[in-house]
């Protein structure tokens, strides 16, 4: 059995493009790559994962992208080695109009 959210990125990229594969397989494969692309509605989970502590890489597990999308993304929104206390909140409605 195979479980396509465990999947690292480059196994689901050889079964998606591997000839001999079951057209079935190859559609979950691609499928699961399409779930797994940044959309905006987890930029509200990524402020609010980071003001938690949360490193980069956990952040990453928690929203199923990659490690350095997470980061990009830190970057974009002013927030990567910008670590607030655990009193000062992150102002999400000001990141979110950058």
């Amino acid at each position: 059995m195979i479980y396509f959210e465990d999947a690292s990125k480059r196994q689901l990229l050889t079964i998606a493009m591997h000839e001999d594969c079951e057209l079935d397989l190859k559609y979950a494969a691609c499928r699961e790559l399409q779930i797994r692309k940044w959309q905006d509605h987890m930029v509200t989970d990524l402020v609010k994962l980071w003001g938690q502590g949360y490193s980069s890489f956990d952040i990453s597990i928690e929203l199923g992208v990659s490690d350095p999308t997470v980061k990009r993304k830190l970057l974009e929104y002013g927030l990567y080695g910008k670590r607030k206390s655990k009193r000062e909140k992150y102002d999400i409605e000001k990141i979110l109009k950058l």
